[in-house]
């Protein structure tokens, strides 16, 4: 090979690898996949450059000679060795671009955009005029919502929407419930009694429960969870227990929380507030302002100390398994 042939053996992948990263570098990065997409080829191309093919690359760069190939001597004949182990290349050497491409659709995996919502207009109850009502307009709301996605066949209740059905639900509550009857309104246990009752025909349905938890984080994610697996909304609280709230969707970056994995982070969900005033419908709200917003739309731990009995469904006194933590009223089938 001559050495202006030889330079160009060793610049040519040089520029080809230069001009491969002035490509990846201008291209517009529109969406995660893309950018992976974009990385994974330039990784392949990369790693093609990085070791060209020694005879493809000789036969392309040797100058053609003219002149009469010399006479070689007869070759010898040889014994043809025994078959044994080959030593052809590691296989590291040929899975190092596949390795590439799997680790760029892990990649866009755990980039995924996970948006789910139950919301139907149909479904929503505000409490007005009963400002006491917020727990039992949220149950009627809850239980049209899952009515009108069909997603349980074995669902009782039929869509209602009236004043009069909110006040039956509160009275029920309220005879259900481990509050003082001096306090107004209703505490979880009576939200998660209505909603067995008057959604499945039992108070020991156990379609819902209460459940409480050390922390928002994990009480967010129990949140998404709920929603995912048995498409049911999920009932919350804000004002340190005072005002009760339900979330019908969500937006998670990560895992599809549908499959049951917690490998997600929440970018926000789909919060509906009973009380017409607040003026929260179907109301997108960011992780960031439901967990530091202001107290109306903040989902606060569980402040109330007014429900000293013992409830007959779970054993539970009120107050001592929910103080200081964060409450859902969420299903469980």
């Amino acid at each position: 090979m001559s050495e202006s042939a030889s330079l160009a053996a060793i610049f040519r992948p040089v520029s080809l690898a230069i001009a491969i990263l002035l490509m990846a570098s201008v291209a517009p990065a529109d969406t995660n996949v893309a950018i992976s997409g974009q990385r994974t080829a330039l990784a392949v191309s990369l790693a093609f450059v990085a070791a060209p093919n020694p005879e493809s690359a000789d036969l392309a760069l040797a100058p053609v000679s003219t002149s009469q190939p010399e006479a070689t001597a007869e070759p010898k004949a040889t014994v043809a060795p025994k078959p044994g182990p080959t030593t052809g290349p590691s296989p590291t050497s040929v899975t190092g671009p596949v390795s590439m491409v799997a680790g760029a659709q892990a990649l866009v995996a755990k980039t995924a955009t996970w948006t789910f919502n139950l919301y139907d207009p149909r479904a929503e109850r505000w409490q007005d005029p009963d400002l006491t009502a917020c727990t039992a307009a949220s149950a009627q709301s809850m239980l049209n919502t899952i009515a009108y996605t069909g997603s349980d066949p074995t669902l009782l209740w039929q869509p209602n929407n009236s004043y009069a059905k909110q006040e039956s639900i509160l009275g029920y509550e309220r005879a259900h419930m481990t509050m003082r009857k001096s306090s107004p309104g209703s505490d979880p246990h009576g939200w998660r009694n209505a909603l067995n009752y008057f959604g499945w025909g039992s108070i020991d349905a156990g379609v819902y429960r209460d459940s409480a938890y050390s922390n928002l984080g994990q009480a967010a994610v129990a949140v998404v969870l709920a929603i995912a697996k048995y498409h049911k909304p999920v009932g919350v609280f804000s004002q340190g227990g005072a005002h009760s709230e339900f979330i019908t969707g969500y937006r998670v970056v990560g895992d599809d929380p549908s499959t049951g994995s917690a490998s997600f982070r929440i970018v926000g969900v789909y919060l509906t507030d009973p009380w017409r005033v607040a003026r929260y419908r179907n109301a997108f709200i960011p992780y960031s302002r439901w967990r530091w917003g202001f107290n109306w739309l903040r989902y606060t731990p569980y402040w109330q100390a007014d429900s000293p009995y013992r409830d007959p469904i779970d054993g539970h006194i009120g107050k001592s398994e929910w103080y200081g933590k964060w409450i859902t009223i969420e299903p469980v089938k």
